[in-house]
């Protein structure tokens, strides 16, 4: 499994700031995101999608130092919701990945995401985990309808997933591998509804994983063609 950074020529903005506070701190900076998904028709397995996730981080682990992942994978009868906690560069390559099946009808399509934090000061989740939910798939036509603005929507649905990583942090080893088994029995109030969840994969207010790349991953300068001259070309009028 190839690991893919979005790497640019160039450090972006956030790779300036990430490396003053590296050199401050030294220690890891984690960051996070939730992301939501639609699954793509071509999925027969939905086990799939967790399995390709444990390679990708497997993938990561081998090519960088630090701190494995955090956070929780659910996967919907027709949507997942992904919240990663992880460093910078994990993050990047999940986000990256996203992209490409995105772009190549993957496992997952039309994601967005309702949150993208750096700098995230205590993890929520105890570990990384995923599960596929047995619940009715949602009727066909049955859409999400409120007047909430999308902002307040996105936040009381944040909501929902960082209490259920407060939970989990509370929980045994034991007992939280019970529970994850049967969220739907025991922690049904904690889960995202589907009609929300299909509201979200088709609002275009929410970034895609394409458009947090190019914000915060894109070179803080831009080169010219001319600087990657030699010799540099001589301008013998300050003007055009």
């Amino acid at each position: 499994l190839q690991v893919n950074t979005m790497a640019n020529e160039g450090s972006s903005m956030l790779d300036v700031i990430l490396e003053r506070m590296r050199t401050e701190n030294q220690k890891q900076v984690i960051h996070s995101f939730v992301s939501v998904s639609k699954l793509s028709p071509e999925v027969a397995d939905k086990r799939d999608i967790g399995v390709h996730y444990e390679k990708l981080y497997k993938a990561c682990r081998q090519h960088y130092q630090g701190d494995g992942p955090t956070g929780l994978l659910l996967i919907y009868p027709q949507h997942c919701v992904h919240l990663v906690e992880a460093p910078w560069e994990v993050v990047t390559a999940v986000i990256s990945d996203l992209e490409d099946m995105d772009n190549q009808r993957g496992y997952l399509v039309s994601t967005h995401l309702l949150a993208f934090t750096t700098n995230v000061q205590q993890r929520l989740f105890p570990q990384w985990s995923f599960r596929v939910l047995d619940l009715p798939a949602l009727p066909k036509g049955e859409t999400y309808k409120s007047n909430d603005p999308i902002e307040q929507t996105v936040a009381s649905n944040l909501e929902l997933l960082y209490k259920l990583g407060v939970h989990f942090s509370k929980l045994a080893p034991h007992n939280l591998k019970i529970t994850l088994d049967s969220l739907p029995e025991k922690l049904p109030h904690f889960l995202l509804e589907q009609d929300v969840l299909e509201y979200f994969v088709t609002c275009s207010d929410l970034n895609t994983p394409k458009e947090i790349r190019e914000r915060y991953c894109t070179p803080a300068h831009t080169i010219l063609d001319s600087e990657l001259v030699w010799p540099i070309p001589v301008r013998l009028f300050p003007y055009d």
